[in-house]
């Protein structure tokens, strides 16, 4: 297997993890020095970030599933598409649960060293989840609001 389709079938494997719940025992998907670029504000540093994160949609969407839907890899970076969905159930980011069922995209890059993750950086449609929310309004238009 090259190292592109091992670090693939890790980032994979994390993933299921992470659909089990098994947020602690993530570990050994990342470098001890990892490094999240798109931590949100007094996020904890390392590991403890991907940790906080997903308690949060876990506890918001005690339901959610995480599915991969398409992975690229070059090198020693994987670039990933994943989309969320569940049903919100607990409190996220400061809005009150809603009972609503919600689906949103998240991009990613991944840099690897030694099969583990060192760096990611990354992109939640967060904007689009507010909104199923009921949150922030939808924009005007077809589709949209007004």
């Amino acid at each position: 297997m090259s190292v592109e389709e091992d670090n693939k079938a890790r980032y994979r494997a994390f993933v299921d993890e992470i659909n089990k719940g098994n947020i602690d025992g993530v570990d050994e998907f990342f470098a001890p020095d990892y490094v999240e670029h798109s931590a949100p504000p007094g996020a904890p540093p390392g590991v403890e970030t991907i940790k906080m994160v997903f308690r949060m949609f876990r506890t918001a969407f005690p339901d959610v599933v995480f599915t991969v839907t398409d992975l690229v890899a070059e090198g020693d970076r994987v670039a990933t598409y994943v989309i969320g969905e569940g049903t919100n159930d607990g409190p996220f980011m400061g809005v009150p649960a809603t009972g609503r069922h919600c689906k949103w995209a998240a991009f990613g890059i991944n840099h690897y060293v030694d099969g583990k993750i060192l760096e990611h950086w990354g992109l939640p449609d967060l904007m689009g989840l507010m909104t199923q929310l009921g949150a922030i309004p939808p924009p005007p238009g077809p589709g949209g609001g007004h």
